[in-house]
């Protein structure tokens, strides 16, 4: 079967109770989830770009996106999914019955990380500048009594508005002091000649740590890989206006990691060929599991291997064809849209089906420590 997008759902209908039967239970633990398209964040520097890419209306009225949430189980923007009866629920909503959950996640991410979904995965439009913020760490976050927990994320880039600056500024420069720094933005100046400045390109991809100061300039398109987190603190905000959390973030700065010197080797990611053909990967420094699928149109299919847990499929060009090895199901992904592959969903072969533009994909799934990981 093939799974299309919602291209119209009434989204004001309350959801139901959570009572699924076998055929629904089969539904969301089988074969892929696609998600009702449109779970945008409507934040003040975003553009028209997101609706573009995936084929939606927009005009003149219509609200900046500056994030399409992909998959999320976060409260601010669940990820919707609609069942063939009509019913709406929310894949947080879902995820609270331990039995669904360890169907979708898989056992051994419920036993580790718990029932909420512990990723979250965008699409971003950086049309204007982004403040100048920061992440805390988990340990941070949990000292200062937050109800999120601190995150560091992975970006990569897709594509740059034309004639923009796209540019990354990144982290505090050598010589500037942690006293420079609290005057500047005790004084509400520009910050942005604090830190350094990287140029980025298509294809690259950036690690930011908890704990460092970055600002995404206009300019850039690219996916958001963290764990499931919204705690931000701005530190300066382009007087828009907008809340700022000085003095949480003085507090969450790691100046240790600001360096010149180490920057590029800390943050810049390449991919890393796999022993499975048509598989990279990228070094990450927490339990998120980072891929790319390439599936030339003249290769020869991609063998996923299923891990009992669950995956995260984002297009990043072209276009390919998912066929089961388990299930009778088949799905077409293509640049812009996503997939949840439940746990139980069982192995899978990828084909490219674009004739002109490279297929490529996104596999992004978490990493189980072994028992001696636990004990370490």
């Amino acid at each position: 079967m093939s799974i299309e997008n919602v291209k119209s759902v009434d989204l004001r209908v309350p959801q139901d109770s959570l009572s699924l039967g076998s055929k629904d239970i089969d539904f969301l633990t089988k074969m892929p989830v696609k998600f009702i398209e449109g779970n945008f964040a409507n934040y003040i520097w975003g553009g028209h770009y997101l609706y573009s890419m995936k084929g939606m209306f927009y005009d003149e009225n219509t609200p900046p996106a500056a994030e399409s949430w992909e998959v999320s189980g976060h409260k601010k923007y669940p990820s919707r999914i609609l069942m063939p009866d009509g019913r709406i629920f929310t894949l947080k909503d879902l995820l609270r019955d331990r039995e669904l959950a360890g169907l979708i996640l898989g056992e051994a991410v419920v036993e580790h990380f718990g029932q909420d979904f512990p990723i979250l995965v965008k699409f971003i439009d950086v049309h204007q500048h982004m403040s100048v913020h920061l992440h805390p760490s988990h340990k941070v976050a949990k000292a200062l009594g937050e109800d999120d927990p601190g995150k560091e994320e992975i970006f990569v880039i897709l594509d740059l508005h034309e004639d923009a600056e796209s540019a990354l500024y990144l982290g505090l420069k050598d010589r500037v002091s942690r006293e420079d720094f609290e005057v500047a933005v005790s004084k509400e100046e520009n910050v942005l000649g604090l830190l350094h400045k990287i140029r980025v390109s298509p294809g690259e991809i950036f690690r930011i740590p908890s704990g460092m100061l970055h600002c995404w300039t206009g300019g850039s398109v690219a996916i958001e890989i963290a764990e499931s987190s919204d705690l931000t603190y701005r530190m300066y905000d382009f007087l828009r206006q907008r809340r700022v959390h000085i003095k949480k973030g003085l507090v969450s700065i790691d100046y240790k990691c600001n360096q010149d010197s180490g920057l590029k080797k800390q943050c810049k990611r390449k991919w890393e060929t796999m022993l499975t053909k048509g598989l990279d990967s990228i070094v990450t420094h927490n339990a998120l599991r980072v891929e790319r699928i390439r599936a030339g149109i003249n290769d020869k299919p991609v063998n996923i291997c299923n891990r009992d847990t669950f995956e995260v499929l984002m297009g990043i060009e072209g276009a390919i064809e998912i066929v089961s090895l388990k299930e009778n199901w088949l799905v077409h992904l293509h640049k812009g849209s996503s997939l949840l592959i439940p746990a139980k969903a069982g192995d899978y072969l990828v084909r490219g089906i674009d004739q002109v533009n490279k297929n490529r994909a996104l596999r992004i799934s978490m990493k189980i420590p072994t028992d001696k990981e636990k004990i370490a």
